[in-house]
């Protein structure tokens, strides 16, 4: 997804955009738009949004100049969708049209979108941000756009200044299975590494490595 589409994506999974004639253009099965009037949860949407959110995220890394009405369209999802869903006196909790289920689901897809979005602001790289996203996967799986998150993770993975992002991403991956085979030269290379993000260091580094081999072998199958 490149940067034009990822940002059309976005703004369609929110408050809406204008078509080529001006006129309003709103996804009525999207994010928001699924919400009110209520359809259920509609679990790909989260998937599309949080590609597109990464797929921005380059450019966010690089640039200083922030594309205002892109910021407003994410704040604004999230806004919306926590007093639509979350809120006691939002419209699908005061009507009981959504399920407590539901309701735990919904925030985790807010809070996810914000974390991720707040540290690419704040410059990040994608690949950085990815980890939200996969502990995402650990509890609830994945869509058919997976490949895109497995080559971010893969990079996340590979690089040697990672720390404890590394548990939640190896066990993303083995829970992934075969569907990550992309990731096994980064995951053997990882797995050579030290780790000293808590003490004692060695007990640190035994850790991790046994995830990153969980993994591997996982992958494997």
């Amino acid at each position: 997804m490149d940067y034009a589409e990822a940002r059309h994506q976005l703004l369609l999974h929110g408050t809406g955009t204008l078509d080529a004639a001006g006129q309003p253009l709103v996804l009525e099965e999207g994010f928001l738009g699924s919400l009110r009037p209520y359809r259920g949860l509609h679990e790909q949407n989260f998937h599309i949004v949080m590609e597109a959110l990464l797929s921005l995220g380059e450019q966010l890394h690089q640039t200083p100049h922030i594309d205002r009405e892109l910021v407003y369209a994410l704040w604004s999802l999230c806004h919306t969708a926590r007093c639509y869903g979350i809120e006691k006196d939002g419209m699908l909790q005061r009507n009981r049209l959504i399920t407590e289920a539901d309701t735990a689901r919904l925030k985790l897809w807010i809070d996810t979108i914000e974390q991720v979005a707040l540290r690419l602001l704040l410059g990040w790289k994608p690949q950085n941000a990815v980890y939200s996203y996969a502990e995402y996967i650990v509890e609830f799986g994945w869509w058919e756009n997976i490949a895109y998150f497995v080559g971010l993770m893969t990079q996340a993975m590979a690089d040697p200044e990672i720390t404890d992002a590394v548990e939640t991403l190896s066990k993303a991956f083995a829970k992934l299975g075969p569907l990550a085979r992309q990731a096994l030269p980064a995951l053997r290379a990882a797995e050579l590494r030290e780790y000293t993000w808590y003490s004692p260091e060695d007990r640190c580094t035994e850790e991790a490595r046994a995830q990153i081999r969980a993994a591997i072998t996982a992958i494997e199958g």
